[in-house]
């Protein structure tokens, strides 16, 4: 199966500091990963490495078969990465419609019509009553998914979610899960971390665990999720040698 992104030894550093720790993955075209860890492991970082928003201190990123290690994080949502942000914060004065149009049209690098694009994002969004709506006025449900669209409306190869399920209730979680299940249904990678371990394995094939900016665990979330070592650092249960 064809990669849609790999990373080679990558590597960041802020002085003493190491944030990511040779961190190597492949991750196939059309598949969800899911990256879990302990708050402060590095996981918003490697997605900024991935972005291009941070230069990596040593290591290789390939996207899409081409090296995109020395590019901004421009000319990367121009070929295709795209990413939402923990916390939304849209063009509050502009409608919900116009914050796509924005998106769109500084993002996306292909012949496209914009505005039936953003209007078929809004509706595949849940969005489209709302079109018309400031983005100031939303909810925060809205906004997760008016980040959502947001990041959409650039089109896409590979999507990075950073905790786009936060703050949301029981219900409004399994919603979200839906719309992402069929954004990855219409052929778009996606890279998603998140704290809620349950939305994630409703959607990922693979499960990635970093912690200190290290790949501690990786493999089938079943699998993953029953690791003693990840059970210890990310659940914070304590293993019993004699028993492990």
């Amino acid at each position: 199966m064809t990669a849609i992104l790999t990373l080679t030894g990558v590597n960041k550093s802020f002085g003493a500091l190491k944030v990511a720790d040779d961190v190597t993955f492949e991750m196939p075209a059309g598949q969800a990963l899911g990256i879990i860890g302990p708050n402060g492991a590095g996981k918003s970082t490697l997605f900024n490495l991935i972005g291009g928003t941070l230069p990596v201190s040593s290591g290789t990123v390939v996207f899409d078969g081409a090296d995109v290690t020395g590019l901004s994080a421009s000319e990367r949502c121009r070929r295709g990465i795209s990413r939402s942000f923990q916390i939304p914060h849209p063009f509050v004065g502009m409608s919900v419609y116009e914050n796509l149009l924005v998106a769109s049209s500084f993002g996306n690098s292909g012949h496209h019509d914009a505005r039936a694009e953003c209007r078929d994002i809004l509706d595949r969004t849940g969005l489209l009553p709302l079109a018309n709506r400031p983005a100031g006025s939303l909810t925060l449900l809205q906004r997760k998914r008016l980040e959502l669209a947001r990041a959409l409306a650039s089109g896409p190869k590979l999507l990075l979610l950073d905790e786009i399920a936060g703050g949301l209730t029981e219900a409004e979680c399994h919603d979200l899960v839906g719309t992402i299940n069929a954004i990855k249904a219409g052929g778009v990678s996606i890279i998603w971390i998140e704290h809620i371990v349950h939305a994630l394995t409703a959607v990922v094939e693979r499960l990635i665990v970093i912690d200190f900016g290290k790949i501690v665990a990786e493999g089938a979330p079943a699998t993953v999720m029953k690791d003693p070592l990840v059970q210890e650092i990310y659940m914070g249960i304590e293993v019993d040698d004699d028993a492990a």
